[in-house]
């Protein structure tokens, strides 16, 4: 089992969000490019945050962003990040009685997906994410720019089993809940205060030895003929779930 603290490689990302995001959240940012003859609000808002950061700003040709970009939108805006710092799974896990909340990426391979993901989760608050398995991919590129700048927003875990760590949460008293189109309704699952989603791959879901430390099954209740959503967007109405929906009935 490894669950070391570790770093993620540095990347460029691009896009205005993207780009805030990594100022704002606290990500390291080693140096921003901005497209040469561009003087509108949202650049100006970007030259504003590098400025109180204390990051250099470069102003560029379109072209050098176009080659940057390929065909990701810049919006005339670019930043190399530095490594985003990792942390241990026990910097993640709540002082005993304490009301938490984390999310496990089982062996997501779709950077889109996992940046996304992290996104979500950022918007909700959770204490964490527990990126695991073989397929995870890099936290750089096209993750970082799906992320939309929000990697530092919420602590990340490099963990290389997912059942592993799970088992070491629900030593720590967490309630383990696993995504699976065979599970309870989400909104008939009896609220807890102490819990981990779990949540993976799109074609096969949770891997068998993952579903060996679940202690319950959700879904998103779908339409008839629609057997399943987006990995990304089923974790968002879960977690909203479980993070909006329960907060008054576990009284948090």
């Amino acid at each position: 089992m490894s669950h070391d603290r570790g770093t993620s490689d540095s990347d460029w990302i691009v896009g205005f969000h993207a780009v805030l995001g990594a100022l704002t959240a606290g990500r390291p940012v080693e140096t921003v490019w901005l497209q040469k003859g561009r003087r509108d609000q949202r650049l100006q808002r970007l030259l504003d945050a590098a400025r109180e950061r204390g990051v250099a700003t470069r102003w560029v040709p379109r072209g050098r962003l176009d080659e940057l970009a390929g065909e990701s939108p810049h919006n005339g805006c670019a930043a190399r990040c530095g490594p985003v710092q990792l942390a241990r799974l026990e910097e993640v896990v709540a002082a005993e009685g304490r009301p938490a909340r984390l999310l496990l990426v089982d062996d997501v391979a779709d950077p889109h997906n996992l940046g996304a993901v992290v996104r979500t989760a950022a918007g909700f608050g959770v204490d964490g994410v527990i990126i695991a398995g073989p397929s995870a991919p890099p936290l750089g590129g096209a993750a970082a720019r799906a992320a939309a700048g929000l990697l530092g927003r919420v602590p990340l875990v490099r963990a290389t089993v997912a059942a592993d760590a799970l088992a070491q949460l629900r030593g720590a008293g967490y309630w383990a809940f696993g995504a699976d189109p065979a599970g309870s309704p989400v909104a008939t699952v009896r609220p807890t205060d102490r819990w981990v989603l779990c949540v993976g791959a799109e074609e096969r879901g949770l891997r068998a030895k993952t579903r060996s430390q679940l202690d319950e099954t959700v879904r998103v209740p779908m339409a008839e003929g629609v057997e399943s959503l987006n990995v990304s967007v089923a974790t968002g109405i879960l977690l909203y779930h479980l993070c909006c929906l329960w907060t008054e009935a576990v009284g948090q």
